[in-house]
């Protein structure tokens, strides 16, 4: 059975640069428009200037104002606990603004970075919700980030969809897609996949990469990281085809050795979308925290011990050991091992798809309020 009613969302942008195309508001972010575009793949798009908020003579009612958060510096200075002329509301346009305490639309915040700059220990995040929660001035403000939280503020969401299968447009204005990244057509499957673009940002990913070269494992997968001097790593891989063939995936995720709050990114989704077992060089008690959520892992094909290794440098180095263990397999047994985990990763697809549902649903019913359907699938009713 498929849907009948097609979601409509109206979405309110500040400034279309001729040359750049749709700006972010408030922050000049240049990813808004696929962002948008591909979180919300399911609906149709209006974009109207914020000046304007009129169709055909007609109010324009249950849109939304997105805001693209990419640096966590200062939001806890963008809201307040009271009434305030400086606060990001503040900012708003005024008609938008006018509107918004209407309640004729949503402002959607929309943060692609985990909540680190909050810290655990002083309950910051706790009192962040709460400020958000017991404010009006925040009635019509939605979250949309990559952690669980039970509130109706907060949406958990794969903010980081538009790269989930695909790297976005090329940068360079003067290639296609085809000549910018490697599609391996001429290559046949690996073992394994590790995608690491930004490995001078941390002292982890450097070390992984270091030590695949050291102990010559770099052919036994496909390894991606633009700028380092070996002819054995590709400078850019095509994300679908390169995923497809490999065994399983190395995840080199962010902000390994900070003790914010733990959260999945789209480089852990990846690998639920793909069906693909994986090894995480994450966060401590990053495994557990998935387990919680109710995503299934790989012990014991898999030693997932490196999880309770509060030390980083020993936590990764774990991790590589466990790599090196499961690469030194014989072909035969490495094959083997990886198609006993095949009903894992069909339940983390699925609960996966899930949980996107559920978030949807959540998104809808607040956008839609009183003026429209709530948002539901009916592949996923009972």
């Amino acid at each position: 059975m498929e849907i009948t009613s097609k979601k409509i969302i109206n979405v309110l942008i500040d400034n279309i640069d001729p040359e750049i195309g749709i700006r972010g508001n408030i922050i000049k972010s240049d990813d808004t428009f696929y962002t948008i575009e591909d979180m919300f793949s399911e609906a149709t798009i209006n974009y109207y200037a914020s000046g304007t908020l009129m169709c055909k003579n007609k109010l324009i009612d249950n849109w939304i104002y997105p805001i693209i958060v990419h640096n966590l510096t200062f939001i806890n200075f963008m809201f307040d606990w009271g009434d305030t002329n400086k606060d990001i509301i503040a900012l708003l346009p005024t008609r938008v603004k006018r509107l918004y305490f209407e309640g004729r639309g949503t402002i959607v915040v929309i943060i692609k970075e985990p909540l680190q700059a909050i810290d655990p220990q002083q309950q910051d995040l706790q009192n962040f919700i709460r400020m958000i929660e017991e404010n009006p001035r925040y009635k019509n403000i939605i979250f949309l980030t990559l952690h669980d939280i039970d509130s109706p503020n907060f949406i958990w969401a794969n903010v980081i969809e538009d790269t989930m299968k695909d790297w976005g447009p090329s940068d360079n204005d003067y290639k296609t897609k085809e000549e910018t990244y490697e599609y391996l057509e001429n290559y046949k499957g690996r073992r394994f996949l590790c995608l690491l673009a930004n490995y001078k940002e941390s002292f982890e990913r450097r070390a992984l990469i270091k030590f695949l070269e050291q102990h010559k494992l770099l052919n036994e997968g496909f390894v991606s990281a633009p700028g380092y001097p070996s002819a054995e790593i590709f400078k850019e891989l095509d994300i679908t085809s390169s995923i497809n063939k490999s065994l399983i995936n190395i995840i080199p995720e962010g902000n390994f050795d900070r003790k914010g709050y733990h959260f999945i990114s789209e480089k852990t989704y990846r690998s639920f979308v793909y069906r693909k077992p994986f090894i995480y060089l994450g966060q401590y008690k990053s495994i557990e925290y998935m387990q919680s959520l109710g995503y299934k892992t790989f012990s014991p094909i898999i030693d997932e011990g490196y999880d309770n290794i509060k030390d980083d440098k020993r936590r990764a180095a774990q991790v590589f050991t466990e790599i090196k263990r499961l690469i030194d397999k014989p072909l035969n047994d490495f094959v083997k091992d990886m198609k006993q985990l095949k009903n894992i990763c069909e339940h983390n697809y699925n609960l996966y798809l899930h949980n996107k549902h559920e978030s949807k649903n959540k998104f809808y019913k607040k956008i839609y309020g009183t003026y429209n359907e709530p948002y539901t699938d009916p592949k996923f009713q009972h």
